[in-house]
Parts: structure tokens; C-alpha cells; sequence
């Protein structure tokens, strides 16, 4: 809101004062509750920046000063924007975004949510536009939208214009947002481009002289002064930047990493760490870890070095280290991201590697899920709670239908950030690792006969009410649906660097591996019933820890890699993935604890049972 009134009130003041005098009071009463507003919302947001908040807030005041001194354009215009650069350093404020925006997507949004107003064409005159005050802007008009970003487009279009029938559209997420600014700025080009393509030489250029960030918070008037050549070309290059197209199947993300990277250096070296740190970050989430799964394809242990050196970076932008610091770890995040890049590029993936690849990522996932589903079975085949069995049953069938629907509908889960996908999966590990400890103890407290005797007698009838067959309902459910989310998005990957005569792999890989687990599902149920129940609990119990502890560690490094926990890196390199150890000391302390906690309930438990038994 605070970028938004200040780019306001540098475009608008001229239409409200000119040579001292007021030419529009409604206008310059606007100029004078907008920057007192943007006073009264700077002072709390800054009191976690103690070392900008004295500069802002004294030239916010000067600013108010000299509107209410009728001020010259220039100088109102000026000191908005440095007020604007200095809170965004300050913050860290994402003002651009992450991958460029689709126009195609923009021209839907803008047809269902803009064209009423003003007009298929953007001039303004839409079917509603003759009842409205003030009237709708005409984005065909250059004089205006010349001095207008997509990103003043973006806020606008985000918080709406007070006093005008501009809402805001919060419903709306940030890429749609942003696909719609961009729309909407390229609407003065279209019928040029049409008349006339750009050569592709001419759109090189263009790309090479200003990148997405200037693109996306550049107004048209400043990026003509910036890029090079003579008047014509240069307009020709400006004509194909907002209407660029993205490469709509890049070779991998890992481009992305390399040009966040950058990004991120250059943000620290100017004061701003939270910006630093968010590029960083992004730079893992949405140019490593897309290409993750074609990476352990090739080498694992790079895989490991790669993730440890981003934590490493991370930590250094956290601990304010000095920016040479930083620049030494930029440098060999690169080095790594370039080898990334080598690996992929030098290694296409087989018929066979593909069909390997499918084949063992569902395999993991598969049978991680299947352990749980499969101890929860045989216990109540044992205990013959058959009312029970169709409620988990239809949990994990419900998980997996939706891992199916899931990979038809990947693209929609692709658009989640990286971070929103390491979040979710981190939370329903922690989930699955709450109940499993309940379980685990369940069982353990129920491992030996007398115990099993009063279980029967006083537990068991507990297990059919409905609320405990809901609970075993959303076990089984969570337990599967959280590895079938995982192998659709790894599928997913591997399927964008699969040549599509070979794409049939992927679907024979997944084959294979679902008859293997229901090989394995077959033998597990046929031997179980022949374990006494007093060894069938005890051994449960232990399968049920050693899983519990496998998500602990999976879920803590889900939600560090999202960035939302810290991670302490360890100086060795000691991790086993499929066992959830990974070198940070937050997982192996959170599972050092679990395990605490487990033995010494055992302990307990062992000399209750000692004492029942008398």
C-alpha cells in the first residue's frame, strides 16, 4: 500500500498543483491524506528496521512538507521514489516476479475480470463505462500508460483505487496478477506487432539489455532510455518486451537459479539482506529443486553438495557475514548450478533410465506408504475389527485415486511455489509422525498377553465408534496421499526431460513397481496371521518407530528447505534419504529426542507391565 500511494502521489501531484497554485482541489486533497496515510502506515512496518526507519519516516514528513507547500512536480516526483527504493532495500519487498509472466493467460483473466469496464480493446469503453465516475482508463492512451509499470499496474490491480469503480481483486493469486499487469501493458503493441514482426535478432537484444526485473518495474518511458540504438530500433525492442512469449519448455529450471543467484548478490551487496535471502531461497526452490529428481538420476552425492552449499549461503546471508563472504559462496553456488547444468544437458534420459527412474521413485514412495497400511491390517485382522477395514481401505484408496487425478492435473500442482510444496509435505510428515508415536506406544503398551487381555476387553470396543474410524480413515489417507503427492511431482520432472517416444517408460516404470508392492502387500498379509499376536505387536511397534523417525527427519528437512525453519549444516556429509537422515543438526536432534521419548516410554512401560505381572 505504501509503494502504491507513493507511485500515486509521483504521477498525480502535476494534476492537482502546477506553478505553486492548487489547479484541482479534489486532487490535492487526495496529494495530502495520501501522504500522511503512507506516514502513518510507514511508522509501525519499520520498527523492525531500526536503521531505516529515522531516514524514511524524516523524508515522508519532508514530503508531506512540501506538498503542502505546493511544490514543484519534479521534486514531489523525486523524493516519492526515493522513498519507495529505500523501504523496498529496506524490506526486501518482492517487486518483481519469478519467471515471466504469460500473456495468453493475462488476455483470459483480463476478458473475465477488465473488459466490462474498459473494453475488449483496453480503451475504455466497456458496457459499463458510460455510468462510471471517473471514467475507466483507456490503456491504448501512450501519454498515460507510458509512465505507468507493470508493476504500479500490479498494486493496482492488487488494492484497487479508493473514491473510484477500480476494486481490488484479492481472490486473484500473485502470478495471475502479474500476468494480467503485463497484459494490460502490452495492449498498446499488439496491433503494431501485428502490422510488422520483430526480427528475432531485434528480441535478443532486448532480452540481453534488460532483464524480467526491469521489465516488470520499468515504465516504458524509463526502459526507452535504457535500452541501446537509434530511436526505431530501440522502440522496436521495447515493442518486444511486452509482448515477449516465454519459452513455454525450457531445458531445466536450473537458468532461473543461476540469474536468482546473481540477483541475490547484488541485494546484499546493496544493504538489503531479507531481499538477499528471499532470492536466495528462491533460487533452491524454484531453480534447484524442480530438476532435483533428474539430478539423483545422475549423481546423488552432487545432489547432496549442491543442497548443503545453498544452506550454506543462506546461513551466511542470516548471520550478516561480510558481503565477501557472501560473493565467495554466490561464486560456488554458481560453479555447482553450471555442473548442474552440465549433467543434465550431457545426459539425456533413456528408454531405460527413464523406465529405472519411474520405476524406483514410485517404489520408495510406494513402499513407505505401504508399511503403514499394511501394520495397521494385520492389527486389525488380529484383533477381527472388520468394521474397520473398509474405512481404511477407502483412506488410501482415496489417496492414491487422487494421485492419479493429481498427475492429470500436475501442471495446477506445478504452479505451487517450491516453498508451498516443501511446506505441505513437511506438514503432513510431522502429522503422519504424531500419530505414528500414538500408535507406537498403542502397540508397545499392548505387546505382552495379559495386557492384550485387557486391551480386547476395554479397547477394542472403542476402535468401531464412528469417530475412531474416521481417525483410521484420515491415517491411512494422509499416510499414502503424502507419497502420492511427491511421485507426481517427481514423475512430473522426469516426464519434462523424457523424449516423447520414450515418455511410455514412465507408465510401464509405474507399472512395475505397483505390481511389486502388491507382490509384496500379498506375502506381508499371507505370513503375518501365523505371528503370535504378543510378537506381531512388538515387531509392529519397531517397524512403527523406525517410520516414525524416517518422517521426522523427512518432515523437519521438507519445511528447512522451504525455508520457513533454519538449518546448522554438520561439517560431515552423513545422509541416508530413505532413513530421513540428513546432515543438519535440527533433524538428527528432533530425532535423537524422538527416540528419547520412545525408549523411556518403553522403559516405563516395561516395569508397569513387571509390576502388573507381579
Amino acid at each position: 500500500m505504501i509503494i502504491h500511494l507513493l507511485d500515486y502521489i509521483a504521477r498525480d501531484y502535476a494534476a492537482a498543483v502546477e506553478k505553486g497554485e492548487v489547479i484541482n482541489t479534489g486532487e490535492y486533497g487526495e496529494m495530502l491524506e495520501f501522504s500522511a496515510t503512507v506516514y502513518e502506515i510507514a511508522q509501525p512496518i519499520l520498527e523492525k528496521y531500526p536503521q531505516e526507519k529515522k531516514s524514511v519516516l524524516s523524508q515522508v514528513q519532508q514530503l508531506r512538507t512540501l506538498i503542502d507547500q505546493k511544490a514543484d512536480q519534479s521534486k514531489i516526483a523525486t523524493l516519492a521514489g526515493n522513498i519507495k527504493a529505500e523501504i523496498i532495500q529496506a524490506t526486501g519487498y518482492q517487486i518483481a516476479p519469478l519467471k515471466w509472466p504469460d500473456l495468453s493467460r493475462g488476455k483470459i483473466l483480463y476478458a473475465e475480470y477488465c473488459t466490462p469496464c474498459h473494453g475488449i480493446k483496453g480503451n475504455g469503453q466497456g458496457e459499463l463505462a458510460g455510468g462510471l465516475s471517473p471514467a475507466p482508463t483507456s490503456f491504448l492512451n501512450d501519454t498515460l500508460m507510458k509512465q505507468v509499470s507493470p508493476f504500479q499496474s500490479f498494486n493496482t490491480i492488487r488494492l484497487g483505487i479508493e473514491g473510484t469503480a477500480m476494486r481490488g481483486f484479492e481472490k486473484l493469486d500473485d502470478e495471475e496478477v502479474w500476468d494480467l499487469a503485463f497484459y494490460i501493458q502490452s495492449l498498446r503493441y499488439k496491433a503494431a506487432a501485428e502490422e510488422l514482426a520483430i526480427p528475432e535478432e531485434i528480441a535478443e537484444k532486448a532480452l540481453a539489455e534488460a532483464g524480467l526485473a526491469e521489465v516488470a518495474t520499468l515504465s516504458d518511458q524509463k526502459l526507452f532510455r535504457q535500452l541501446e540504438g537509434d530511436p526505431k530500433e530501440v522502440l522496436k525492442k521495447l515493442e518486444s518486451l511486452r509482448l515477449h512469449i516465454p519459452d513455454q519448455n525450457p531445458p531445466n529450471s536450473l537458468h532461473l537459479a543461476r540469474q536468482l543467484l546473481g540477483e541475490s548478490l547484488q541485494a546484499y551487496q546493496n544493504g538489503s539482506r531479507p531481499l538477499a535471502r528471499q532470492k536466495a531461497l528462491a533460487a533452491y526452490l524454484e531453480g534447484i529443486e524442480p530438476v532435483e529428481a533428474q539430478l539423483q538420476a545422475n549423481n546423488s552425492a552432487f545432489v547432496s553438495k549442491l543442497e548443503q552449499q545453498m544452506f550454506q549461503l543462506r546461513n551466511a546471508i542470516e548471520n550478516n557475514e561480510p558481503a565477501n563472504v557472501v560473493e565467495e559462496d554466490v561464486k560456488a553456488s554458481l560453479a555447482l548450478v553450471s555442473e548442474a547444468i552440465s549433467l543434465l544437458e550431457d545426459t539425456k534420459l533413456t528408454f531405460w533410465l527413464s523406465f529405472i527412474l519411474s520405476a524406483s521413485i514410485l517404489l520408495r514412495e510406494g513402499i513407505e506408504a505401504f508399511l503403514i497400511i499394511a501394520v495397521m491390517l494385520t492389527i486389525i485382522q488380529a484383533a477381527g475389527i472388520k468394521k474397520a477395514l473398509p474405512w481404511v481401505h477407502g483412506g488410501w484408496i482415496t489417496a492414491v485415486l487422487l494421485g492419479f487425478a493429481g498427475w492429470y492435473l500436475s501442471d495446477l500442482l506445478l504452479k505451487l511455489s517450491g516453498q508451498d510444496r516443501e511446506v505441505l509435505e513437511g506438514v503432513v510428515a510431522l502429522f503422519a509422525v504424531v500419530v505414528l508415536l500414538y500408535v507406537g506406544f498403542w502397540l508397545h503398551s499392548n505387546s505382552h498377553a495379559k495386557q492384550w487381555k485387557v486391551f480386547i476387553e476395554k479397547k477394542v470396543t472403542k476402535l468401531v465408534k464412528t469417530e475412531n474410524m474416521l481417525g483410521l480413515a484420515a491415517f491411512s489417507f494422509m499416510a499414502v496421499f503424502r507419497e502420492a503427492f511427491e511421485s507426481v511431482l517427481f514423475l512430473q520432472a522426469i516426464k519434462l526431460e523424457t523424449s516423447p517416444e520414450n515418455q511410455s517408460s514412465i507408465g510401464l516404470g509405474v507399472l512395475a513397481a505397483f505390481i511389486i508392492i502388491a507382490v509384496l502387500v500379498v506375502l506381508f498379509l499371507k505370513y503375518a496371521q501365523k505371528i503370535p499376536v504378543r510378537q506381531l505387536f512388538r515387531y509392529s511397534a519397531w517397524m512403527v518407530t523406525l517410520l516414525a523417525v524416517i518422517l521426522l527427519g523427512k518432515g523437519i528437512h521438507s519445511i528447512q528447505e522451504s525455508g520457513l525453519f533454519s538449518a546448522t549444516m554438520f561439517p560431515f556429509q552423513f545422509r541416508v534419504e530413505w532413513l530421513g537422515i540428513y546432515p543438519t543438526l535440527e533433524t538428527m536432534a528432533g530425532q535423537a529426542a524422538l527416540l528419547a521419548i520412545i525408549f523411556s516410554f518403553w522403559y516405563m512401560n516395561g516395569l508397569k507391565a513387571k509390576h502388573v505381572n507381579g
